[in-house]
């Protein structure tokens, strides 16, 4: 099984659901705690971000594009029908396309306002960085185990991930004037949105494979 069962699972989808479902009440109903939020990290990241912070900074805005990660998800997908893994990439391309949609509808409902017409805020939760954030989560939870079997190498690795995913989302904050509530709503949704899609690929993967009647690991 490619996906290995986690007793903690369930337990991590009830709460991420819940801390994103706390900020996104907050954020419809533009409650004081998002102002502050808001407006504190766009003031520490545009004018208070030391010099040496702000070059890797921009070093994250090189992945910051929308267009990085289509490639990178393709060529991910790629990977695994090439490792015969072909259930594993339409569940990672699925989940993928899921989200653009999800993110799509959550955002009208969040951000949808009137003031002298019918306006939209910035996407809530931020589309790119769940993206990225389950594209590095596949590497770090599913690849890296089954190609480096020395425990010290995959905490080097999977804090490298996590600093890269905060580079982007700073980035992003920095360059393209995203909320940092957008940002957190994409790490709380992101992280549940996984979990979640962990767990049903755990429980869908054999069943399809005896649908679509495929000679595939799974």
């Amino acid at each position: 099984m490619l996906i290995q069962p986690d007793r903690l699972r369930k337990l991590l989808i009830v709460v991420f659901s819940v801390l994103f479902l706390v900020l996104a009440i907050q954020v419809r109903f533009d409650m004081l705690f998002v102002h502050v939020l808001d407006n504190g990290g766009t003031l520490v990241i545009q004018n208070l971000l030391p010099h040496a912070l702000a070059i890797w900074v921009a070093l994250g805005g090189l992945f910051a594009h929308y267009w990085v990660i289509v490639l990178l998800s393709i060529g991910l997908a790629l990977f695994f029908k090439a490792i015969n893994y072909q259930i594993a990439m339409w569940w990672f391309l699925i989940t993928q396309f899921a989200v653009l949609l999800l993110t799509g509808v959550l955002s009208l409902i969040l951000q949808v306002y009137w003031s002298n017409g019918l306006k939209i805020g910035p996407m809530m939760p931020d589309l790119l960085l769940v993206w990225w954030l389950q594209f590095l989560a596949v590497i770090v939870a599913i690849i890296l185990p089954r190609v480096c079997q020395h425990q010290r190498t995959r905490v080097i690795i999977t804090t490298v991930t996590v600093v890269i995913w905060l580079l982007i989302l700073l980035a992003r904050m920095k360059f393209a004037d995203m909320p940092l509530s957008s940002g957190m709503g994409a790490l709380f949704f992101g992280y549940f949105w996984w979990q979640l899609s962990e767990q049903q690929y755990r429980k869908r993967a054999q069943h399809w494979r005896s649908v679509l009647e495929i000679d595939t690991q799974i």
